[in-house]
């Protein structure tokens, strides 16, 4: 069996800064089903980071205050 290496790297699952990961939750239709689903954090890659878009606004707030 010949295993298939991937072009790109695997993108990471946890913020650097917080160390937010996934979580769970239910999908809920109007007929109340529940199906579980994972819900990943929106992470964005900067300066080489991945960070949440909650601490990349935390931090955009932090340098403008510095101004």
């Amino acid at each position: 069996m010949q295993v298939k290496h991937l072009s790109k790297p695997a993108v990471m699952r946890f913020c650097m800064m917080c160390g937010k990961t996934a979580t769970s939750a239910y999908n809920r239709p109007h007929s109340l089903h529940k199906t579980k689903r994972t819900v990943k954090p929106n992470l964005q890659l900067v300066n080489g980071m991945f960070v949440c878009t909650r601490c990349l606004r935390t931090l955009k707030r932090a340098e403008r205050s510095k101004k």
